[in-house]
């Protein structure tokens, strides 16, 4: 039976934003069942350098970072034992060429991106040792329309697209070799209710969600019809405080935390 820690440290209630200053924006949860994760956590906190501190006291836990997430001056990592993952470390910078030149030097020490995340003006690189990956290639383009024909590429040399992120002006991508995803697809659309309904679509279809992503005023949601998980779910809820309170129903009906995502219902 998988125990699950509940560590939902959110921001004090001076800080939090009302109901209406935050009318669009929601917080979107991707959750899964048949993982092989054995417990979760999650943390928040305002700062980036606070949410460093928070990372490594949950690795002190036996704990490794899965996902990270930016959104209305909220930081958020989903923590998981049971990943596989051997060992981890981070890195942020503002700058976007100092930081792709850190992640060549994680890349020789043998580590591989697992999450990449833009928020404060900061890229943050999550990395992670023991993800069986052979071979893995970090992408980026200023439009939208060439990270379209970068994605197509990638896949037609055989590799599958693992993480996305957009922000800074930038679509990144990171495409690796020897992943458990195959035969991708992936939507890009405006309205979150289109998402929704595509989402249902695709399910009905047999294929299963991998990463929902927002940036540069578009969702992203990436799917694969080999994905390991028994079956599926997600929440969107405007507001961290309410969003954060669906983790405990979803943990106690056996789903996983897969992913979180920031955006804006339009």
């Amino acid at each position: 039976m998988k125990m699950y820690q509940r560590l939902l440290i959110g921001l004090s209630a001076t800080m939090l934003l009302s109901t209406t200053s935050y009318a669009e924006h929601i917080w979107v949860g991707l959750y899964a069942k048949g993982s092989k994760m054995t417990a979760q956590s999650i943390i928040s906190r305002e700062y980036l350098g606070d949410i460093g501190d928070a990372i490594e006291g949950e690795w002190r836990k036996g704990y490794f970072l899965v996902d990270l997430e930016h959104g209305r001056r909220t930081w958020m990592g989903v923590f998981a034992k049971g990943t596989g993952y051997t060992a981890q470390t981070y890195l942020h910078s503002s700058n976007w060429r100092k930081f792709v030149k850190s992640v060549e030097k994680k890349k020789k020490l043998g580590y591989d991106i697992i999450d990449i995340e833009y928020g404060d003006a900061e890229w943050v690189g999550i990395f992670a040792k023991g993800t069986n990956f052979t071979d893995q290639v970090l992408t980026t383009d200023r439009e939208w329309k060439d990270f379209k024909k970068t994605i197509k590429k990638k896949w037609d040399e055989g590799y599958a697209l693992t993480e996305v992120e957009a922000g800074g002006g930038q679509w990144v991508g990171v495409f690796a070799k020897n992943s458990v995803y195959k035969h991708e697809t992936y939507i890009s659309l405006d309205e979150w209710s289109q998402v929704r309904r595509t989402i249902r679509d695709r399910w009905d279809n047999g294929e299963q969600v991998v990463k929902i992503e927002y940036g540069e005023g578009r969702w992203f949601v990436l799917f694969s019809k080999d994905a390991p998980w028994t079956a599926q779910a997600y929440s969107s809820n405007y507001g961290w405080e309410r969003f954060r309170g669906k983790f405990k129903n979803y943990w106690n009906n056996k789903f996983d935390v897969i992913s979180i995502a920031s955006g804006w219902n339009d």
